[in-house]
């Protein structure tokens, strides 16, 4: 387990207060010091902060001796797939994902795609405490070299995998919202390639992140809800700060959940490939195995966070899996989150079947999910849990089992609620779905009523 400085999917904190230059020094240092030697190949997104943390990080990285490669601004699974496509020793992107612009953070990628485990952020997390750093003498630093071309060769290859003829007979109109952030860079560009008429909102990189907040869901989404509808467009697509998630709207403007796409994607992979195994996390709905067990496939459940996603479908061999924010990894092309492989896939299945998005999602159900946040402080998160796990499972209503793959799953004869202390901010997660909206709400209010007594009376 790693300590306080690595969350759920690396570092992520409030800069000036909680994270400060010499953090990102040292946190340089300390890779550098893993490593021992080689090339890191470096990117940041569009944080007002990013490109200072990023130097800071070079500096203490290069003082060890090892050498590093900028790409510049660019999206995560980008500094992840180039990674792995020019075999540098790690990559990492200097972004705090979709939280807001006051918090910045790191993502270290391994040379594999595939991001840090839990074992080796948290080697870096001794090295950078015990400050026991190797030191290379002035003429043995490691050097700066840069990479330019980045976005191109990842649109390159993404394009060489698609059918790219099919998709663009169907001259789809799309809208793109990069809200501003890393995807700006590029999903317009790529979809440029794909469809004739194309239409980008927020579409320049500004760190304020001032077209909308940088977390993609059906709040924030409005405007592009609104353009899809006004135009008669196809198509809609969202990113967050850093690109690695993406949000679909249909053509009717619904903002679509990911594991319903999942389990969309699933149902057509699963009919041609040998492996039937998807790998998702606790707190993707039941849609998703029901479907998944339809077409022939089996589901297997992950704690939250990309990099559970990707070790679990390394070790089964799964033929696809992601996450209901908006990830999704096709391990065949790399083993980080690929949105933009992911529009491909579905203009493809557009574009096959000569459907709508909104009729294709038709067929996969939509059960009430609702999700709620309680303020807790970081320090009382692991009392608090303790609690919650006595408590809950008496407080809900017909419990028939308990899951602790990630905080404390309770299911129930009718839905399911899901209780997990985030890794990101300082708040504890409630997370619930049921059959009919009434019976979910119920589930909430018992459940945040009891999750809330808990944190208070601490």
């Amino acid at each position: 387990m790693t300590g306080n400085l690595f969350g759920t999917t690396g570092v992520r904190k409030v800069y000036g207060t909680e994270f400060k230059l010499d953090m990102a020094i040292g946190l340089g240092k300390a890779l550098g010091t893993y490593l021992g030697s080689g090339t890191v190949l470096l990117a940041h997104d569009a944080r007002i902060t990013s490109p200072m943390v990023e130097d800071a990080l070079a500096a203490g990285i290069m003082s060890t001796g090892v050498n590093v490669v900028r790409a510049g601004l660019i999206p995560t699974p980008t500094l992840a797939f180039m990674t792995k496509y020019h075999g540098y020793d790690t990559g990492v992107m200097v972004t705090a994902s979709h939280n807001p612009p006051e918090y910045t953070g790191l993502k270290f990628w391994s040379r594999s795609s595939m991001g840090y485990t839990q074992a080796e952020e948290a080697r870096l997390e001794e090295i950078y405490n015990s400050k026991e750093f190797q030191i290379a003498e002035w003429n043995e630093l490691g050097t700066d070299g840069k990479l330019e071309t980045a976005v191109d060769r990842h649109i390159n290859e993404i394009l060489a995998v698609c059918d790219v003829d099919l998709i663009r007979s169907r001259e789809f109109k799309i809208i793109i919202d990069p809200g501003n952030g890393a995807g700006c860079v590029l999903t317009p560009y790529l979809m440029r390639e794909l469809g004739r008429k194309m239409v980008t909102i927020n579409g320049q990189t500004d760190g304020h992140f001032p077209g909308r907040r940088s977390e993609p869901d059906e709040e924030s989404l409005g405007n592009l809800v609104s353009m899809i509808k006004k135009t008669s467009a196809d198509f809609g697509i969202a990113h967050d700060g850093d690109a690695d998630r993406v949000v679909f709207v249909t053509e009717s403007g619904e903002v679509v959940r990911g594991d319903r796409v999942i389990a969309l994607i699933a149902r057509y992979i699963l009919k041609s490939s040998k492996n039937k195994i998807i790998v998702t996390t606790v707190d993707s709905s039941r849609v998703l195995d029901e479907t998944v067990k339809a077409a022939g496939g089996e589901t297997v459940r992950t704690p939250v966070g990309d990099i559970q996603v990707a070790i679990k479908m390394r070790e089964t061999n799964a033929v696809f899996g992601g996450e209901a924010c908006g990830v999704f990894i096709h391990p065949e092309f790399h083993e980080a989150p690929d949105p933009f492989l992911t529009s491909c896939r579905v203009l493809e299945l557009m574009a096959k079947t000569k459907r709508s998005f909104g009729d294709l999602m038709s067929e996969i159900p939509v059960y009430p999910l609702l999700k709620a946040k309680v303020e807790c402080p970081n320090n009382k998160k692991e009392a608090a849990m303790k609690e919650i796990a006595k408590a809950l499972p008496e407080a809900m209503k017909k419990t028939v089992d308990i899951l602790t793959v990630d905080g404390l799953g309770v299911f129930l004869e009718e839905g399911w609620v899901l209780v997990r202390p985030s890794g990101t901010e300082p708040v504890i997660r409630v997370t619930c779905e049921a059959p009919t909206q009434e019976i979910a709400d119920s589930i909430m209010l018992d459940a945040k009523g009891t999750v809330e007594n808990i944190v208070e009376s601490l």
